[in-house]
């Protein structure tokens, strides 16, 4: 009895080493907890909600709509419109990224892969970038997972975009580019050329005080001039006006100058009324 119980002793231990891995796997695998989200709240970077799963063995969702992130939580808690979808065969816009790890929805879709790489670390960042696998990217919290790629003094660098701050930043730089990846794949694998950009030295202050100083004077002269002679067409025309301005005539009286005949004619009439008197006197009396 000894000797046959020693062979099923070996037999028994073999069987539990083959099952104890398979074990710690499943439970490896299994998700305890998966990072929650539901509509809106999914658009919130500040939004960091866990939901804990009830099976052990279940797995973690992500759901996205047209690239943009709808759900996310444990897979045998999502509502059964959206589950089915993603267990099943026919998605249409939906995109559904199940992983089986502890909190490991936090990645989007591989449709939304970038090509993630800086020219500093592999040449063919710059030289061959068609020939770099794209890689998974972070999920976009405030808008749509794109993709850029940018130079700057001839360092090239290409990678995820997930923020609207990001993507304004890039969308205001001449050397910097963006791409949906969801309409085309590798997009930021494009090939890139820096454009110079020329900047205007800054105008001094001073000078430009002095610049509006002297505008200022120039123009009070230029005033005060326009003023003056305005001044003096007015007193040129009133001056003309008042010269040619005809005063009222009134009858002009004249004067008898001393030792002209008239005088004389004047002087003599009381002598000559004196002898027309006297000669009456006389000439009565005779009568």
């Amino acid at each position: 009895m000894a000797k046959a119980s020693v062979p099923m002793l070996t037999r028994k231990c073999a069987i539990l080493s083959v099952l104890l891995p398979l074990l710690g796997a499943a439970c490896v695998l299994a998700s305890e907890s998966c990072f929650y989200c539901r509509g809106i709240n999914c658009q919130r970077s500040n939004y960091q909600a866990t939901e804990q799963c009830v099976d052990q063995l279940d797995a973690c969702v992500s759901v996205f709509e047209g690239g943009v992130v709808r759900a996310q939580g444990c897979l045998e808690r999502l509502e059964d419109s959206w589950r089915d979808q993603c267990e099943g065969k026919v998605h249409d816009r939906l995109q559904c990224e199940i992983c089986v790890i502890d909190k490991c929805n936090n990645i989007s879709s591989p449709q939304l892969s970038c090509v993630q790489c800086n020219d500093n670390e592999n040449e063919l960042c710059r030289t061959a970038p068609e020939q770099l696998a794209p890689q998974a990217c972070g999920i976009a919290r405030s808008g749509r997972n794109l993709c850029y790629a940018s130079i700057k003094n001839q360092q090239v660098e290409r990678g995820c975009s997930l923020t609207l701050a990001e993507q304004r930043n890039c969308l205001a730089d001449v050397n910097c580019q963006l791409c949906d990846p969801s309409e085309i794949s590798h997009c930021n694998a494009q090939p890139l050329e820096e454009i110079q950009v020329t900047t205007l030295p800054p105008v001094d202050s001073t000078s430009s005080t002095s610049t509006t100083s002297s505008s200022s004077t120039t123009s009070s002269s230029t005033s005060s001039s326009s003023s003056s002679s305005s001044s003096s067409s007015s007193s040129s025309t009133s001056t003309s006006t008042t010269t040619t301005t005809e005063q009222p005539t009134s009858p002009s009286t004249t004067t008898p100058q001393p030792g002209s005949a008239h005088s004389l004619y004047t002087k003599n009439i009381p002598i000559l009324l004196l002898a027309l008197q006297l000669a009456m006197y006389f000439y009565a009396p005779n009568k």
